[in-house]
């Protein structure tokens, strides 16, 4: 595993050496993604429409877990009471219910993982487009990443510059 994270980094260094530019004319810097991205305003800010949007889901399946609680409770207390027939009838309400809740607990799942997915998409995108033209503007060579660098001189990251790019460009 630490293998397959050296070998970027190996490989950025083999071309250093072999692209015949002194090392004193080559400008390479490092940047932490995930950073740079997870503190982008666009990205807060989708968390937080991604929390929210927790929050209704959440709110919309407690409530019907509390009906289908208060119905198991009430067919219990009533089973003695009831007849075959209306008993059989309150239990397949209970088990549509539980079917019910479970079928919308995967629905808010699947739709919580989509907007996740979208945001992320969003943001990647818009990472990649920004970090061609940082580099370009700035006369990097080189932009390195976190997996494929064991130690940067803080003066070399770029990771703050390139969030506040990220931020500019909404």
């Amino acid at each position: 595993m630490k293998i397959r994270m050296l070998i970027p980094g190996m490989m950025a260094l083999s071309l250093l050496a072999t692209s015949g530019v002194s090392a004193a004319e080559l400008k390479v810097v490092f940047v932490d993604v995930k950073s740079a991205i997870e503190n982008t305003a666009k990205f807060r800010d989708g968390l937080q429409h991604l929390e929210s949007i927790k929050n209704n889901k959440q709110k919309e399946l407690e409530g019907l877990r509390d009906k289908i609680n208060q119905m198991d409770k009430d067919l219990l207390n009533q089973s003695m009471a009831m007849s075959p027939e209306k008993l059989s009838q309150k239990q397949q309400e209970v088990d549509d219910l539980k079917t019910d809740f479970q079928r919308k607990l995967q629905d808010a799942q699947r739709a919580m993982e989509l907007e996740k997915n979208r945001l992320l998409q969003g943001v990647y995108t818009k990472f990649g487009e920004k970090i061609q033209e940082f580099a370009v503007q700035k006369g990097y060579d080189y932009i390195l990443t976190k997996p494929s660098v064991l130690y940067v001189k803080p003066v070399h990251d770029v990771t703050a510059e390139v969030t506040k790019l990220l931020d500019e460009s909404k």
